[in-house]
């Protein structure tokens, strides 16, 4: 069983990528991109980008308390 500063990590973890898909589909709305295509390809590619490097942040944070 995980401790609590385990599950806040995986809690944190889940909430990143929920709110990352959620971006892409509103953002997929909002401009228009068709499935399948190159755009969303590129719209992909770049949240993916930016979910790593917010998860590389939150991990930082974790190992220096």
């Amino acid at each position: 069983m995980p401790d609590k500063e385990e599950q806040r990590k995986i809690t944190l973890d889940h909430m990143i990528d929920e709110k990352f898909g959620e971006i892409f589909f509103l953002a997929k709305d909002e401009y228009g991109i068709v499935n399948k295509t190159s755009e969303e390809q590129k719209l992909w590619d770049l949240l993916e980008k930016c979910k790593a490097k917010l998860k590389k942040k939150c991990l930082h944070h974790f190992e220096d308390e």
